[in-house]
């Protein structure tokens, strides 16, 4: 058997796992690389903050009860440059679970009990993945048809203003004149303190006007 027989195509999710116990850390290797992701373990959690701010994972799986600091406050520094990072608790057992004001609070997405079985864990892990894909193809669609608009807008005043140009050339007494009223316009409303939206429809409307 070759080497990387046993390990599947990568799906290109990358997940780190946090947890002092070398064990955990290993199994948690064994089965995530089996299933397609590219997996980073660390057993020192002021190690895995470092990561997560130099590196991009798409998912955390991180036990709760840790030294030199526990699974909470290691959200919290993360929380504090990366909102988006999809995070899991490991729990020893269910009576040490974070209370639910601290999940709600540092926006953890779940956790799971280190006696379940693994596959309990990686039904959790799959679940966070596709809410990770929808959520990444929202933010695709969006930016598209973020582009789209301002294309749209900028061939939209192109055609204003060539068709404004195209008056004012017939009228040498108004030539000119819709620019000199925008820049009024414009220093006046920076002077009131008008909203950038404001001074943008100001803009648009000398080459309407």
């Amino acid at each position: 058997m070759r080497k990387n027989e046993h390990m599947a195509q990568s799906n290109g999710y990358k997940i780190i796992a946090v947890d002092d116990e070398e064990g955990i850390v290993d199994s948690l290797s064994i089965f995530l690389k089996r299933s397609g992701y590219e997996f980073t373990g660390v057993t020192n959690p002021m190690e895995a903050i470092e990561k997560v701010k130099n590196e991009h994972f798409d998912l955390m799986v991180l036990d709760f009860i840790m030294e030199p600091i526990h699974g909470d406050q290691v959200v919290e520094e993360i929380r504090k440059f990366n909102k988006e990072l999809y995070i899991l608790l490991l729990t020893g057992h269910k009576d040490l679970a974070p209370p639910l004001e601290t999940i709600r609070r540092l926006d953890i997405q779940g956790y799971c009990e280190k006696s379940d079985k693994f596959d309990q864990l990686l039904l959790l892990i799959e679940s966070g993945i596709k809410s990770i894909k929808q959520m990444n193809e929202i933010k695709r669609i969006n930016e598209e048809l973020s582009n789209t608009y301002e294309k749209l807008e900028k061939a939209y005043l192109e055609s204003i203003q060539t068709l404004r140009y195209t008056v004012e050339a017939k009228d040498p007494y108004t030539r000119g004149h819709s620019d000199r009223v925008s820049e009024y316009s414009v220093l006046i409303g920076e002077k009131l303190g008008l909203s950038e939206n404001d001074i943008k429809t100001l803009r648009i409307g000398r080459i309407i006007s």
